[in-house]
């Protein structure tokens, strides 16, 4: 991967892990940390896998979109459910 593609992901990935952040009220800054840290690390872990499965949906450059954004929002999701009672 080249370095704009690695940018476009951050980028992506901040912006998944900002939108599911911003769905429950009353975040703190460590909860914020936490949604862009697995959402980076999910929209890389679908990069991964749509790559090595060759899975060629939505793709921008480099960037497996439609694998990546699967990714991120699993991770989130796993987060979500993995966390449940320190977000109430």
């Amino acid at each position: 991967m080249d370095f704009p593609a690695i940018i476009l992901g951050m980028v992506l990935g901040a912006l998944y892990g900002t939108l599911f952040f911003l769905t429950w009220p009353q975040g703190s800054y460590r909860r914020l940390l936490t949604c862009l840290a697995a959402s980076w690390i999910g929209f890389l872990a679908g990069q991964v896998i749509a790559t090595h499965y060759n899975f060629g949906l939505w793709k921008v450059g480099a960037i497996n979109l439609a694998g990546a954004t699967l990714g991120s929002l699993a991770a989130l999701v796993l987060l979500r459910v993995l966390g449940l009672q320190e977000w109430k």
